[in-house]
């Protein structure tokens, strides 16, 4: 596994009851109300690192683990989405931590729902930041290629083998040029992701997270999409944690339509809909101030509910 260097003061590792190593970054303000986010594709821990700042304004402690194959993570063979909250539970377990919440940027967003689902006792809200649909429920096909070219939900059902093909070409070519990699991805994003973009750029943050995934090779993204674009092992509507879901109107790589059937079929959510916005607003500051009040907020009311609950 190619390791890229990361800043030691964030990073940790956890042994798993399987052996397997899980490495994440712990940020934020270490007091805080602990939240595990999952991050994108292409991406990695070192997303995590987006929100020290604002997460320490607002106390909250963030968790971002690799995801098996992904970075310092190991590989997990035959993984499915429903072995994410596995791994998730032994790291809250790990840090003593009875209740948390979960946020998931793009395909991060389906980790939110795993979670959701299996750790409903121990998960008090998820957030899914322009995250993908359960496709095995939309209606759509969802496309033989997503927007941001890698292979989309029904060349995962076509054919599995050609899907791995296609992703270790994708992440060997942007290995190779990564310049072009990012310039393709500026031309594709929206004017304010543009805007956005070009700051992350400057100090090299934004390039070092999505090379640590792209150096994890075909094997371990693959596997990292064919969990998501394939059948989650659980229904929308099973669901019953509260969930808030985001979508920038203007992002060129998830559709509206899927933030739409995600709030039509979940029992508990609320869709808001960021008129000019595109992907990349999860890393914009201003924003990362409105979920983080949204949030204590919710949480409070919730804390307020529980002990007016009789026991």
């Amino acid at each position: 596994m190619t390791q890229i260097s990361a800043d030691a003061r964030w990073d940790r590792v956890l042994t798993l009851s399987d052996g397997r190593t899980l490495a994440f970054t712990d940020v934020g303000d270490p007091l805080g109300y602990p939240i595990v986010f999952g991050h994108g594709m292409p991406g990695s821990r070192l997303e995590g690192r987006f929100f020290d700042e604002k997460a320490r304004e607002h106390g909250f402690r963030i968790l971002t683990p690799d995801r098996p194959g992904i970075g310092n993570s190991d590989f997990q063979p035959g993984r499915k989405l429903l072995d994410y909250p596995a791994d998730i539970e032994q790291l809250a377990d790990s840090l003593e931590l009875a209740r948390f919440s979960h946020i998931g940027w793009s395909s991060g967003g389906s980790r939110t729902l795993a979670c959701c689902y299996r750790l409903a006792d121990r998960v008090d809200l998820g957030v899914c930041l322009s995250g993908l649909t359960h496709f095995a429920e939309y209606p759509g096909s969802g496309g033989l290629v997503q927007a941001t070219r890698w292979p989309g939900p029904q060349l995962v059902r076509l054919s599995p083998r050609l899907t791995r093909l296609a992703v270790t070409l994708i992440a060997w070519l942007s290995r190779r040029h990564p310049g072009l990699y990012l310039k393709g991805a500026e031309e594709m994003a929206s004017r304010h992701d543009r805007q956005l973009l070009r700051k992350l750029l400057s100090d090299g943050e934004f390039q070092r997270d999505q090379l640590m995934c792209l150096n994890s090779g075909g094997r371990a993204i693959t596997t990292d999409l064919l969990t998501e674009l394939g059948n989650w092992g659980f229904s929308l509507r099973d669901v019953r944690t509260p969930v808030f879901i985001y979508q920038g109107e203007e992002d060129p790589f998830v559709p509206m339509d899927y933030a739409r059937h995600l709030a039509k079929n979940l029992p508990v959510a609320e869709l808001t809909p960021m008129p000019g916005l595109g992907h990349l607003y999860p890393l914009c500051r201003d924003f990362q101030d409105q979920l983080f009040q949204r949030l204590t907020r919710q949480l409070d009311r919730h804390q307020t509910k529980e002990s007016q609950t009789p026991s």
